[in-house]
């Protein structure tokens, strides 16, 4: 085993773990002038070595960030280590990056800190995968609260239809497993073993016909096949609108009643939701959480958007969809 058994070997061999780390290694002076700077500091910032040794690390740094800096050197100088300090660095082109800064303070033979060496990771992965793990444990609170909000809906709803006990818990389970069959019609196995090409038409009356029971529906769907990523975006937004139409408005109410229409408009795909029940359109409650994630499903998924009327009639909206984006 070969030894390093001098400084200049030593340096050497430190030297290459320096320039060849994925993180950005950079030294820096008290007067906060950039002396030594990586490959990875390249990668990440955008800077070549010539161009970054010799200025100052303000350029990193976004205007209204520049007071850390202070705060580093102040902390340098009384010998204290920054780590895992999360921040926002500006790149060459003008980018910003969210970034895990380590910073330590570098001595002299005296033991007197003369300046810094920074480590700098980019963590923009790690930051878009805990807001996708946020947004779905809201999404899964929402869900789990309307199951129940459904549920109880559904009873009531379901109790105005029959008779006798034995009848409710009859119609009750119908509609139930009629929702968990659905339920797998429109959610991705994960495993990736669901069927490719789901009948639209299929879909929409799996999930609108256990909420709406006898109430009075008319679904008129232009069928096509839907695209495997289309599908949990597209079955989202029906489960939302039979939601709350189950809990405020046209399966409510005795005499309510639901008209589906959608098509092909050239390169679009429209959807009018109408239900006919009465509503005081002043008493509407401001969007919640699943009307917003169902804006943000149409808009980012389906390349499309949502616009709600609430009329004294009833609930009124319309779903335009971009076609190329829903089909398979």
């Amino acid at each position: 085993m070969q030894t390093l058994d001098n400084s200049d070997n030593l340096n050497a061999y430190l030297a290459a773990i320096v320039e060849s780390s994925d993180d950005a290694i950079i030294t820096k002076n008290l007067n906060s002038i950039i002396r030594t700077w990586n490959k990875g500091a390249e990668h990440l910032f955008g800077y070549t070595a010539e161009e970054a040794v010799g200025q100052p690390i303000m350029m990193l740094i976004p205007d209204d960030r520049q007071h850390e800096e202070v705060d580093i050197i102040d902390r340098l100088r009384r010998g204290e280590r920054l780590q895992h300090f999360e921040t926002i660095r500006k790149r060459k082109n003008g980018t910003l990056v969210p970034i895990s800064l380590t910073v330590s303070p570098v001595r002299n033979a005296s033991g007197e800190v003369i300046g810094a060496s920074k480590i700098a990771r980019d963590i923009t992965q790690q930051r878009e995968a805990a807001e996708q793990q946020s947004l779905l444990l809201a999404e899964m609170r929402h869900r789990v609260g309307n199951c129940f909000a459904v549920a109880g809906s559904l009873i009531t709803v379901t109790a105005r239809q029959v008779e006798t006990p034995q009848e409710l818990a009859s119609r009750m389970r119908e509609r139930l497993m009629a929702l968990s069959s659905a339920h797998r019609l429109a959610v991705i196995d994960p495993r990736g073993q669901s069927g490719g090409g789901t009948s639209l038409q299929s879909l929409v009356h799996s999930i609108v016909e256990p909420f709406a029971g006898h109430q009075d529906h008319d679904l008129e769907i232009e069928d096509l096949r839907v695209a495997s990523e289309a599908l949990t975006p597209i079955a989202l937004i029906f489960y939302e609108l039979c939601t709350n139409a189950t809990k405020y408005g046209a399966f409510h109410q005795d005499g309510g009643g639901l008209s589906v229409k959608a098509g092909r408009r050239g390169d679009r795909y429209v959807i009018d939701w109408h239900e006919r029940c009465p509503l005081d359109p002043d008493a509407v409650k401001a969007e919640g959480f699943g009307t917003r994630m169902c804006d943000g499903v149409v808009r980012t998924s389906l390349g499309g958007s949502i616009t709600r009327r609430f009329e004294p009639s009833g609930l009124a909206a319309t779903i335009d969809l971009d076609l190329a984006s829903l089909e398979a």
